[in-house]
């Protein structure tokens, strides 16, 4: 009887010694099982990391540039870039004796230049009596620009941190970007069938993700605060005005008779441009460093289909998604006077705005033309001045002064009437030096169209 209990307890410890064993077992593994997913989850989070970094660097590099028109510029090498001008390469004697030569030239027309502007600005304030050239102001400067829009009173102050922008070698923002657009939009055009967007709301528009399905969504999410923002019926406008903020580098896009652009973008296959200009549309780009991405004038399109839609319902997300990516319909691109520093760019773009505004068929029934001869490069470095002067003007109450602002442009263009005054690509000697095309833009090393403005301050 004792062996019997006996043997029935080592039975029983053996089964419970056995059960430890398989529930340590299974605790085992399932501690395995745990750290296996810990470091699946681990690996995945490295690898979104490395995606996300490498999705970054890639939208850092803004994408080659797609140019629609002029053809010939595609076949101009080498192909511009915004990462090219870090590219660096051994000088030849051959560079070297360029550069000399060219250094020589350009130091003699600078010389000559800056006389001659400032004898035109010089000229300008004898005429006028009102302010001094370098125009001066205090620290608590403020102006408060005025309009109507949408129904309503809208304001813009300019105070002096933003007037300090306007001096030579400083980015303009988007205080002084707005104030102008509005200025010359009120006060100097007053084109009722013209819409410009403020800068706000193209920064909201744009995305630069690299992949165009993230690009879209990111639209969707911004896409009913965008169709709010504006409650006039864009498609009763013949110009829409989009000032685009990308990176520290200004550019514009045009959008002309947005009705017919949605209406050829959902008749893709079977559109055809009319010989009246007048019945097209058509998205024309401007930007000083004669780059696109392509990016750009795709959400421009998102934008303009999901307009359209709002009103005339036939599609949904994806299906406008499909219309804009499978559209032949162009960006076009003229070549227009380029920058020739790093900070202008605000500059160029509100000129390019004002040009086109004065007679847009200058560009429209020339699209495929260079237009390098648009205007005289000094008046990127007096549009600053002339700026100025209009904030001053307002914010003393002399908005007659002010609204002269057009007939010192004028008298700008009357004398400035040399070909040296004007934008000029040597593609000749670009060839011989093989450097990259945005380099040589941008170097006084190699360009005749240098920066020649003499340095004011506030």
């Amino acid at each position: 009887m004792i062996k019997q209990k006996k043997k029935q307890y080592q039975n029983k410890m053996e089964q419970l010694i056995q059960n430890k064993r398989q529930e340590h077992m299974e605790l085992l593994n399932q501690l395995e099982k745990l750290e296996i997913q810990q470091q699946i989850k681990e690996m995945q989070i490295i690898q979104t990391i490395t995606q996300q970094q490498k999705r970054e660097q890639e939208i850092e590099i803004i994408a080659a540039p797609q140019l629609v028109s002029p053809k010939w510029l595609m076949n101009l090498k080498p192909t511009m870039t915004y990462e090219s001008d870090v590219v660096t390469q051994e000088e030849s004697e051959l560079d070297q004796i360029v550069k000399h030569q060219l250094k020589e030239k350009i130091q003699k027309q600078k010389e000559m230049q800056q006389q001659a502007y400032l004898e035109l600005i010089n000229e300008l304030d004898l005429q006028q009596k009102h302010h001094t050239y370098d125009e001066k102001v205090k620290e608590d400067f403020k102006c408060t620009y005025q309009y109507m829009s949408q129904g309503r009173q809208v304001s813009i102050d300019i105070k002096y941190y933003d007037f300090s922008k306007l001096n030579p070698q400083n980015y303009v923002n988007d205080t002084i970007i707005n104030f102008f657009l509005r200025f010359i939009e009120n006060d100097i055009f007053k084109n009722k069938s013209l819409l410009i967007y403020n800068t706000y709301f193209c920064t909201r528009l744009l995305s630069f993700h690299v992949e165009y399905k993230q690009i879209y969504q990111q639209y969707l999410q911004n896409n009913s605060m965008l169709q709010k923002w504006t409650k006039d019926n864009i498609f009763k406008k013949q110009y829409l005005l989009f000032p685009l903020h990308l990176r520290e580098h200004w550019a514009v896009i045009f959008v002309v008779n947005p009705l017919q652009v949605c209406e050829q973008l959902c008749n893709n296959n079977n559109f055809q441009l009319s010989n009246d200009v007048n019945k097209n549309g058509y998205l024309i780009y401007f930007d000083s460093l004669l780059i696109q991405d392509q990016r750009i004038g795709i959400q421009i399109k998102f934008y303009l289909m999901h307009v359209y839609n709002h009103e005339h319902k036939k599609y949904n997300d994806d299906q406008i998604y499909e219309i804009v990516m499978r559209s032949n319909v162009p960006v076009h691109q003229p070549i227009v006077p380029r920058q020739t520093n790093l900070v202008d760019c605000g500059l160029y773009m509100l000129e390019y705005v004002e040009r086109f505004l004065m007679n847009p068929y200058q560009i429209l029934n020339y699209l495929e033309q260079d237009h390098l001869k648009w205007f005289p490069k000094v008046m990127i470095f007096i549009k600053r001045i002339l700026i100025k002067k209009i904030l001053n003007a307002l914010s003393s109450g002399q908005k007659d002064y002010a609204l002269r602002y057009q007939e010192n442009c004028k008298m700008i263009d009357q004398q400035f009437t040399d070909t040296n005054q004007y934008d000029y690509i040597d593609e000749q000697l670009l060839e011989q030096l093989q450097v990259p095309r945005l380099q040589f833009h941008l170097s006084e090393d190699y360009n005749y169209y240098y920066d020649v403005s003499p340095s004011i301050g506030l």
